[in-house]
């Protein structure tokens, strides 16, 4: 035990915690997020002239106030920035200053929370479609942003119908998954469906896998149907692994041990195996919420703690393995794990905030740009896993992608 303690230990790194669709690009902010009407499992993804509000936060890992500016762009269905003008898509003033902030409340690490609302009395959004916040710290004189979010404002009008089945046209409850869908498209004003509808799919919010560039298979005068589409088959990986810790001081949900280093608290994981069968748990299918047992939920009051993760498999050629889960979700450095060759683990770590947490492990091939779940979770047609179909349109001659249609599918 005290040998994986001390090679965990080696990389007690400040990675850069993710939520969905947020990112952080600096070492000293932490747990960016995106929460509308207060529901923490809510897509990001708001409606257009509607009582909708999404929030938005993130930790600076101080107690030293910094004055954020927040930057919003419009962009388009494959995340480029569209040819709208700030007066087109924005009613107020760009370039606003957070003006919500609360320093941490007895914690062992110290922060401070920074979070504004959209739609807010200094902008409100125009238009539908994809749309970019960048927080910018104004004593910086760099142009890279410490936080960016990327979040959807939709106008709903096609209605989608999605299935997904284990029986997929390359083969019967095999570790795949086919999703079908169609749209009625109807109030869309679209006089060719099949060139101007533009789906983007997600499975469980990664981005490795997101499905891009198809057309439909059939089409009708009100409704174009994705089917027996091969694009359209995901690996069926497995139910999301689990941990919690709501204080400090009390190892919770496959906790082994929480240690006291350094100046900083350390919560070890009991080491992790490949899974043989199909994991038949409740999950949140990648998510994370903040919680500790003194306040619910509480943004100030959550302290940070280094989370050591250990995957229990031989050394592997040929590629790498990853983290991955809303809090660490793209596959980068900040996700990579590293092979002690002594214990025969892969090993990393994350400073996270006290609460709930799904992940899993992912590996990456060299040279490939999509992981696969299946050295470690296994493939299993029966993992319920959550799609989200978006669905653009974009009109001859028009300056952007409209967001009309979005809708989740298990």
């Amino acid at each position: 035990m005290h040998r994986i303690v001390f090679s965990l230990f080696i990389l007690l790194t400040l990675t850069v915690a993710k939520a969905q669709f947020a990112t952080s690009h600096s070492e000293c902010v932490r747990t960016p997020m995106m929460i509308v009407n207060d529901e923490w499992k809510a897509p990001a993804v708001i409606t257009l002239d509607s009582d909708d509000v999404i929030r938005f936060s993130f930790d600076e890992m101080s107690h030293v106030y910094h004055r954020y500016v927040c930057r919003i762009t419009h962009h388009n269905a494959d995340g480029t920035p569209s040819e709208l003008s700030e007066i087109d898509y924005l009613d107020g003033f760009n370039d606003f200053v957070i003006d919500e902030w609360e320093n941490s409340h007895n914690t062992t690490l110290l922060y401070t929370h920074y979070s504004f609302t959209l739609p807010n009395d200094n902008a409100r959004l125009k238009v539908s479609g994809n749309y970019r916040v960048e927080i910018f710290d104004d004593e910086d004189d760099t142009d890279t942003p410490v936080v960016t979010y990327d979040f959807a404002v939709i106008e709903p009008l096609a209605h989608i119908r999605a299935t997904v089945s284990g029986d997929t046209d390359r083969s019967f409850n095999e570790g795949e998954q086919q999703l079908t869908f169609t749209v009625n498209h109807t109030r869309c004003g679209t006089l060719s469906p099949d060139t101007e509808l533009i789906p983007v799919i997600y499975q469980n919010r990664r981005r490795d896998t997101a499905v891009t560039g198809i057309k439909p298979t059939y089409s009708t005068g009100s409704e174009v149907e994705y089917t027996h589409n091969t694009k359209l088959i995901f690996e069926a990986g497995n139910e999301y692994r689990r941990f919690e810790i709501t204080h400090p001081d009390r190892p919770g949900m496959n906790i082994e041990n929480i240690i006291y280093h350094d100046s900083a608290y350390h919560a070890l994981l009991y080491i992790d195996k490949p899974a043989a069968t199909y994991s038949n748990v409740i999950d949140e299918d990648g998510r994370f919420f903040i919680n500790t047992i003194e306040g619910y939920g509480t943004p100030i009051e959550a302290d940070y703690i280094n989370v050591h993760f250990a995957l229990e498999v031989p050394y592997r050629e040929g590629g790498n393995y990853y983290i991955s889960g809303d809090f660490s979700n793209t596959l980068d450095a900040n996700s990579i794990m590293h092979y002690d060759h002594e214990e025969g683990y892969y090993f990393a770590s994350h400073l996270l905030k006290l609460g709930l947490y799904n992940y899993q492990y992912l590996w990456l091939p060299d040279g490939s740009d999509k992981a696969s779940p299946a050295p470690a979770e296994g493939n299993f047609y029966n993992t319920e896993n959550e799609y989200q179909i978006y669905i653009y349109h974009r009109g001859f001659g028009a300056r952007y992608d409209r967001l009309v249609g979005f809708t989740t599918c298990r």
